[in-house]
């Protein structure tokens, strides 16, 4: 029964993604990571990501939700066009084996399309729980619109 659950959650989000036309794919490193995202345009330089990255060493989970100021250097010279780097930041939760922790989430990084459909990009992610628990990490993903 959960097993479909979740299934059906995937897909729901998947579509969701497809419908905002960027779904992204994530490594984080430490902790060694996996996860997803969706991310969708809100203005000329802003976007909204969510994400979920599971940590299998706990296991344990992080989901959170930012909004990044992310412009696209070709607006300043034509030939950058295509580096997009971004910094932002919003609320996420921690779920160890234990209780959850909302906290704070910050990101910074810079995004390369290869394509005007495909980007590649490398993530500094730092949480700070209001319950006192902190990390932060490195990102590298893929992102697909």
């Amino acid at each position: 029964m959960r097993k479909g659950l979740l299934l059906l959650a995937l897909l729901a989000l998947s579509g969701l993604g497809l419908a905002q036309r960027a779904v992204s794919f994530r490594l984080s490193l430490p902790p060694a990571g996996l996860g997803v995202g969706l991310e969708a345009p809100l203005e000329r330089n802003l976007a909204f990501r969510g994400y979920g990255d599971l940590f299998p060493s706990g296991p344990s989970f992080l989901l959170a939700g930012e909004v990044l100021f992310k412009p696209d250097l070709g607006q300043v010279n034509r030939d950058l066009r295509g580096i997009r780097p971004y910094f932002g930041g919003g609320l996420g939760v921690f779920i160890p084996g234990g209780s959850p922790e909302v906290g704070l989430q910050l990101s910074l990084g810079v995004e390369v399309l290869l394509d005007p459909r495909t980007g590649v990009f490398v993530d500094g992610e730092y949480f700070s729980g209001f319950g006192g628990r902190r990390f932060s990490r490195t990102a590298i993903g893929a992102n697909l619109r």
